[in-house]
C-alpha cells in the first residue's frame, strides 16, 4: 500500500468518524431495550437515520433557497477547486486528491452557516406559532385540530399563489394524506425545526397524545423559549467571531507552504516528497476537517 492509498484511507476514517459525530451516532451503544426499538423502529414513530438526514438537507434548501441540483454541483466545484488549489500548493497529485477530499463537505458547512440567518428569522415567529396552538390545543384535546386552526388562521389573508409552505402546512397534509400515525409525524415535525425548545415542546406534544393531562406542561417549555433569547443575541456575535478566528488560525497554518517554497526550495521537497513529509501534510489536513466539524458544533446557536 503506498502513501497515496494510505492517505486516502485515513481520509475516508475521518470524514467517517466526522459524520458520526455531526449525527450524534455512537456505534457502539447498546440499548437497554431492545424489543421497545425494534417495535418504534416497525411501527414508524422514531425517524430512521435516513430520513433524519433527508429532513436536514430538505431544512437547508428550504432556508437558503439552494437546490439539490445547485448542492451537487457545489460539491463538485468543490472537489475540482481543492485539487487544483492542493496541486498548485505542494505540486503533488496525492496531497492534491487529499485536500479535494478535505474540501468536499465546504457546501455543507455554506449552507449551514448561511441556513442559520433563515432558522433565526423562522424561531422569532415559532414562539408564539408553539402558544397559538397550545391554547388550540388545551381547548380542544386534539393535536391535529389544534395545527389546522393554527394553518387556517394563518392562510386566511394570504392569496393562494403567495402562501409558502411551513412545517405545520406539511405536518397536516402528511397526516391527512400519506401517513396517519400522528407520533411519526410530531417527529418529523421536531426535525425541520432545529430548536431545542421546540424538539422539547414536540415531546410534550408526543406524551400529550398519549396521556392528555399533561397538556400544561407545555406551556412552561414557551416561557423558557422566551427566556432564551437575550442568551441568543450574546451567542450571534460570538459565533462570528469563533468562525473569524479560526479561518485565519488555518490560513495562516497553510500559508507555511508556499512561503517555504520561495524562500527554501529544499525544505519543500523534503515536505512534499518525502513520506514524512506527505504524512504531515495529511495529518494537517484530517486536522482543519475535524477543527472545522468541531467548530461547527459549537458554533450552532443556543436554542438549537
Amino acid at each position: 500500500m503506498n502513501s497515496i492509498q494510505i492517505s486516502l484511507t485515513f481520509v475516508f476514517v475521518l470524514i467517517s468518524l466526522s459524520l458520526f459525530l455531526l449525527l450524534k451516532i455512537n456505534p457502539f451503544t447498546v440499548e437497554k431495550n431492545i424489543l421497545k426499538q425494534r417495535r418504534l423502529y416497525l411501527s414508524g414513530a422514531k425517524l430512521k437515520i435516513s430520513e433524519r438526514v433527508t429532513i436536514r438537507f430538505t431544512t437547508q434548501f428550504r432556508q437558503t433557497g439552494y437546490t439539490f441540483k445547485k448542492f451537487i454541483l457545489m460539491v463538485a466545484a468543490a472537489l475540482v477547486l481543492g485539487f487544483m488549489a492542493g496541486f498548485l500548493l505542494f505540486n503533488n497529485a496525492g496531497l492534491a486528491a487529499v485536500m479535494a477530499v478535505c474540501l468536499t463537505p465546504t457546501p455543507y458547512f455554506y449552507l449551514t452557516v448561511i441556513s442559520a440567518k433563515a432558522a433565526r428569522e423562522e424561531i422569532e415567529g415559532l414562539e408564539n406559532t408553539m402558544s397559538i396552538i397550545t391554547n388550540a390545543y388545551a381547548g380542544c384535546d386534539d393535536i391535529i385540530k389544534a395545527m389546522e386552526t393554527y394553518v387556517e388562521e394563518k392562510n386566511r389573508y394570504i392569496p393562494v399563489r403567495l402562501r409558502k409552505p411551513t412545517p405545520f402546512d406539511e405536518f397536516v397534509s402528511e397526516i391527512k394524506l400519506i401517513n396517519p400515525n400522528i407520533e411519526h409525524g410530531l417527529y418529523r415535525l421536531a426535525a425541520k425545526i432545529k430548536n431545542r425548545y421546540f424538539a422539547e415542546w414536540v415531546k410534550m406534544l408526543i406524551l400529550c397524545y398519549r396521556d392528555r393531562r399533561l397538556k400544561f406542561a407545555l406551556f412552561p417549555v414557551i416561557k423558557s423559549m422566551n427566556d432564551a433569547k437575550a442568551m441568543q443575541i450574546e451567542s450571534d456575535s460570538m459565533m462570528t467571531r469563533v468562525w473569524r478566528d479560526y479561518l485565519m488560525t488555518v490560513g495562516m497554518m497553510f500559508s507555511i507552504i508556499p512561503m517555504m517554497r520561495f524562500s527554501n526550495a529544499e525544505w519543500f521537497a523534503i515536505l512534499t516528497g518525502t513520506t514524512i513529509g506527505k504524512t504531515l501534510i495529511v495529518v494537517m489536513l484530517m486536522t482543519a476537517l475535524a477543527t472545522s466539524f468541531y467548530v461547527l458544533k459549537v458554533t450552532k446557536p443556543v436554542n438549537k
